[in-house]
């Protein structure tokens, strides 16, 4: 008899038992629609049953092995091991961590174990937020002017492409107006029709008025060492 004319109505091969012949078939192979211990109803192949490739409808794979490590209430870093919850691709346990800020995250027991999952990451974040602000106004301060921001990049949207020049069209004609500000108020450096023009008053501006900060704040940092 052929393997795909053996009848296994009835039998059970591990979770799964046999109800009948599926009216299709799966890889060009009979199939047997079957009754998974949990109660779920699968579809299995002949070889599947025949050669252990299929023993239940899945929930094997979700079940937890009695012999699985359990991390439920252990602390680590700043995460609380709430509960396991299922397992990812590579079949490695998955679990559920609260942060002592509130936030939840899902981890490998793998990536907890070894350290690599010590917070949300959010408020590690903004940890580290809140530190370059703190060193910002302490550190990086000269007379209330905050260096570090004096040569801070362009912004992606600039239509000039420079920091402090502005395009503007009146009357139909193109201008560039340059401003800089110092100390929260903003300076009216000129408008020029040629954009070199406008990038040489803002450079020249810059000189003048960011550079003395930028040299004390060097100095400083020097005598600090």
């Amino acid at each position: 008899m052929k393997r795909n004319d053996v009848d296994l109505t009835g039998r059970t091969f591990y979770d799964l038992n046999v109800k009948c012949r599926h009216t299709e078939k799966l890889y060009n192979e009979t199939t047997w629609v079957c009754e998974c211990v949990c109660g779920n109803i699968t579809y299995a192949t002949t070889s599947q049953l025949l050669h252990g490739k299929k023993k239940s409808c899945g929930c094997r794979r979700k079940k937890t092995p009695p012999n699985a490590l359990d991390l439920t209430g252990k602390k680590i870093g700043k995460l609380t091991v709430i509960k396991r919850s299922g397992t990812n691709k590579n079949g490695s346990a998955l679990w559920l961590c609260q942060c002592e800020c509130g936030n939840t995250i899902e981890t490998s027991a793998t990536t907890l174990r070894r350290g690599k999952a010590m917070s949300c990451g959010k408020c590690i974040k903004n940890d580290q937020i809140k530190h370059a602000r703190e060193d910002l106004m302490t550190n990086k301060t000269i007379d209330g002017v905050q260096v570090p921001l004096l040569t801070k990049k362009v912004r992606s949207d600039s239509v000039s492409g420079h920091k402090g020049v502005h395009r503007r069209v009146r009357n139909g004609k193109e201008k560039f107006e340059v401003t800089i500000t110092v100390k929260g108020k903003r300076k009216y450096i000129g408008t020029y029709s040629k954009l070199y023009d406008a990038i040489k008053a803002r450079k020249d501006a810059e000189k003048e008025y960011f550079e003395p900060y930028i040299k004390a704040l060097k100095e400083r940092e020097k005598e600090q060492k």
